[in-house]
């Protein structure tokens, strides 16, 4: 009997964590950053002078910036064409690497608020104008967090 039970916990405490575990984020580094910058710059086929904006965090509203941006997001695993945004994840990425992350705090709702505010367009035009949202209200945050 008192092995029937330590199975039991032993399960239980499995899913525990198996389920805590399934939330979790690597936060991306500044390398990171810039090997996504490069394949996206290159999959969207972005040009020299975009690309140089790009990298002094100018992105202007025009198509292929759309789609690059798509393209950094979903690299960084926080974006998908079907789900949008994991507005959790981003602002672990914010946070940086063991920073604290309250899901209730002026932060996350700022994100939340970018992210369910921006829906109308194809993919590549929701991603940018969500991104510009939050980008245009909280850039340091967002460029510290790829230092």
């Amino acid at each position: 009997i008192i092995m029937k039970v330590l199975i039991v916990l032993l399960v239980g405490l499995t899913s525990v964590l198996a389920d805590h575990h399934e939330g979790h984020y690597a936060v991306k580094t500044h390398d990171d950053l810039v090997g996504f910058r490069s394949a996206c710059a290159e999959k969207v086929h972005a040009g020299e002078a975009l690309v140089e904006q790009y990298k002094k965090w100018q992105y202007p509203d025009d198509p292929v910036t759309h789609c690059y941006l798509e393209c950094i997001f979903e690299k960084f695993g926080f974006y998908d064409a079907e789900h949008g945004f994991d507005v959790h994840k981003i602002h672990m990425q914010l946070a940086g690497v063991g920073g604290h992350v309250d899901h209730s705090d002026e932060t996350h709702q700022k994100i939340a608020h970018c992210a369910d505010s921006h829906k109308e367009g194809d993919s590549c035009s929701k991603a940018y104008h969500a991104g510009m949202c939050f980008m245009n209200a909280n850039l340091r945050l967002v460029q510290h967090s790829v230092q």
